[in-house]
């Protein structure tokens, strides 16, 4: 008989190792078939990203009742390790002994060999098992209700593969528990957790002696095993394939800045952008393969939350679906000889359209809200603004205020198609000096001030523009600006898809400021700070940059500002909007918000979402030239709880929940985008909207 058993298990052992490395293979093999990708990281980057989000699980936590019952899930399994190791090593030997962690006495009892060596680690090591046991049952309950009763609007329903592995977990926490016990009661044991002696209590009452509990724990052992198994060769199949492909995806995630786009060689390029399952580079299939399909980018997802058809969950999902359908017809093709330009024909193999709607990709602000969220390291922007490349570059498609935007900068290098010429006159009368007249003069200024387009054609940014001016004057900077030299940077050309038009925009900008050997940069424009800080180094341009709050915080800490407290009550209580490309992007939380509290005496009050978690103005990745997309339908919105609504009333609903009386925000098109939503709410004559610059500026001595 044992020898029965050992042969089916050996056999059982084979198939299940032998699958599941196939099915792993298999989808890496196709992943690897997309465009080529450098990851740029270093080890230690590679070793930090993975200890600190899969092993602690630290993206995971930021929602903490989620985050807390699928650390028990994920814990459970590491302690749950050393278990089925010894398992899986003892079926080779009869009775099926675990030789690492415990003994499984059948026949006979053998004494525990790591217990004689390390005294009660056996103990230790039992009694984390049971307690692990039990909280893994607890989060996969909550999950089960989370899905199944509660009905989460972000989570597919009915979800068959969600109710298989929470089974298959289920079983194998059971069955342990089960085997243990029976194992307690053919030993005879006593020194043991307390849930080991209820299980001992509960199959005691059952019938359970130590005349037969050999019977139970081997089929609880046999239970566990073949679930094991099963489990291995689903997984990788399944969504739930997150286990296998996560930390793999943790330790390729680059150690480029995050407001950095992939560089795209216009000149060389076989693939200008993409449209088809083979023009995906081979890490945004490994993003696809370790979706979870949590829905946590969803419910962070401000276009989403206001009822458009983005979903950054089926953005990941349908990539994976694509991958595992058709990128095997990829791959005959190759074998069969066909071209490139062949392959690119093959009417299956489009994503765009196929897969995921235009709409769902012109719906995105690129708010870097969804990869925020992402527990697996995700990066839905980069894969939709793949997409919107191959649209703009391969197939000149876009929407028409969209183009006209591009057009403007392209003959104007503005988005408002105000003459180049005039870029120049927010500065009049106000004795500004340009890098040209420094130049004349032999000298030059310690810092570059960036005006951006906003400063110096939009009326209302005018005005900021020119209270930064004012107030590095009042700190004796030694600025100057590039007046008409100065181009759009390319950022929304950049997020429009439009990559040829940003390298042009980048390219003469970076020419004209080494000309003048620029080093040092300044500026009030977030999209201009995070393109000239993470993006221009990608074609040569390498300068010190820096946002204006963080500038004008370090001059107030230097005291070449000063704050005058009189006139800090003025203002009253002011709520902070903080900017996407500014915050999510780059990390600036804590200058604004000092420099407003200087100002106030402290009177700053949060917005619900805020920091990490801010919602989106809605300007961002070029949305500020083009209207926003349709909403989903009346019907699914109603079902979804969700109200359609432009996506700055959401947000200035949220600072005017505050009560606060000014609104601050760091970002010319946020200025624009709160104070529209201020306007359509008819909140003007109680609510002011400021620049973090000017509330400085009424402060200041």
């Amino acid at each position: 008989m044992q020898i029965v058993q050992v042969a089916i298990y050996t056999v059982a052992f084979i198939v299940a190792f032998a699958y599941a490395g196939y099915a792993v293979m298999k989808f890496w093999k196709l992943a690897k078939l997309g465009q080529p990708h450098e990851i740029k990281s270093t080890f230690g980057h590679k070793v930090k990203n993975v200890f600190i989000n899969v092993l602690l699980q630290k993206k995971l936590m930021k929602h903490p009742v989620r985050g807390l019952m699928h650390v028990f899930i994920f814990y459970g399994f590491i302690v749950y390790g050393g278990h089925t190791t010894s398992q899986l090593i003892g079926g080779f030997f009869g009775p099926f002994q675990m030789p690492l962690v415990g003994t499984t006495g059948y026949e006979f009892y053998i004494p525990d060999l790591v217990e004689k060596v390390i005294p009660h680690f056996a103990f230790i090591y039992n009694y984390a098992l049971d307690v692990f046991s039990v909280l893994v049952l607890a989060g996969l309950a909550f999950f089960a209700l989370r899905r199944w009763v509660y009905r989460a609007y972000e989570l597919d329903r009915p979800s068959g593969q969600s109710m298989i592995v929470i089974g298959m977990i289920s079983t194998l926490m059971i069955s342990t528990l089960i085997a243990e016990g029976s194992h307690a009661i053919l030993t005879s044991h006593t020194h043991m957790s307390p849930i080991r002696h209820g299980m001992v209590a509960l199959l005691s009452s059952w019938g359970v002696t130590p005349a037969n509990a050999g019977h139970w724990y081997i089929g609880g052992w046999w239970t566990h095993i073949l679930t094991v198994f099963a489990f291995m060769m689903f997984v990788p199949n399944s969504k739930h394939a997150h286990l296998i492909w996560a930390p793999v995806n943790f330790w390729f995630e680059k150690e480029t800045p995050k407001g950095q786009l992939s560089y795209l060689d216009t000149e060389n390029a076989k693939v200008w952008g993409a449209a088809n399952v083979q023009d995906f580079t081979w890490k945004d299939h490994l993003n696809g393969l370790s979706c979870i399909e949590c829905g946590r980018c969803t419910i962070e997802c401000p276009a989403n939350r206001t009822g458009k058809q983005l979903n950054p969950k089926s953005i990941m999902v349908d990539l994976k679906h694509a991958l595992m359908e058709h990128m095997g017809a990829v791959k005959e093709a190759k074998k069969a000889g066909k071209s490139d330009e062949e392959i690119a024909t093959m009417p299956e193999l489009r994503v765009i359209d196929n897969y995921t709607s235009q709409e769902s990709l012109w719906a995105c602000t690129t708010c870097y809200a969804c990869v925020e969220a992402c527990p697996v390291g995700n990066n839905q922007v980069d894969a939709i603004l793949g997409m919107r490349r191959a649209l703009v570059l391969s197939e000149g498609t876009l929407p028409g205020e969209l183009q006209t935007a591009l057009t403007n900068m392209e003959n104007q290098s503005n988005p408002w198609g105000v003459g180049s010429h005039k870029r120049e006159e927010w500065a009049d009368g106000l004795n500004i000096k340009t890098m040209a007249k420094w130049a004349e003069a032999g000298e030059k200024p310690d810092v570059l001030f960036w005006v951006g387009c906003a400063g110096a054609f939009d009326d209302r940014n005018k005005k900021i523009a020119q209270t930064m001016a004012g107030l590095m004057n009042k700190a004796d900077v030694k600025f100057g600006i590039l007046g008409t030299e100065e181009n759009c940077t390319g950022d929304s050309a950049r997020r429009a898809g439009n990559e040829y038009l940003f390298q042009t925009l980048a390219g003469m900008n970076i020419q004209t400021m080494n000309n003048y050997g620029v080093q040092k940069i300044v500026t009030s424009c977030p999209h201009c700070f995070n393109t000239l800080k993470n993006e221009y180094p990608q074609m040569g341009g390498n300068y010190e940059v820096e946002h204006h709050t963080t500038f004008l915080d370090k001059l107030v800490k230097a005291k070449k500002l000063e704050v005058d407290p009189t006139k800090a009550a003025n203002l009253g209580a002011v709520t902070y909007h903080d900017s996407c490309y500014l915050g999510r992007y780059n990390d600036v939380y804590d200058a604004p918000r000092a420099i407003i509290e200087k100002a106030t005496g402290g009177r700053v009050v949060e917005a619900v979402d805020n920091k990490t978690r801010g919602l989106c103005c809605g300007a961002g990745g070029a949305q500020m030239w083009k209207e926003e997309e349709k909403p989903r339908g009346a019907e699914v919105l109603k079902a979804e709880g969700i109200t359609a609504e432009r996506v700055n009333i959401k947000r200035t609903k949220q600072l005017i929940a505050t009560e606060a009386k000014t609104f601050a925000s760091a970002c010319p098109f946020c200025i624009t985008m709160v104070a529209d939503g201020v306007k359509a709410l008819e909140k003007e004559e109680s609510v002011k909207t400021l620049d973090v610059a000017e509330i400085l500026a009424q402060t200041v001595r």
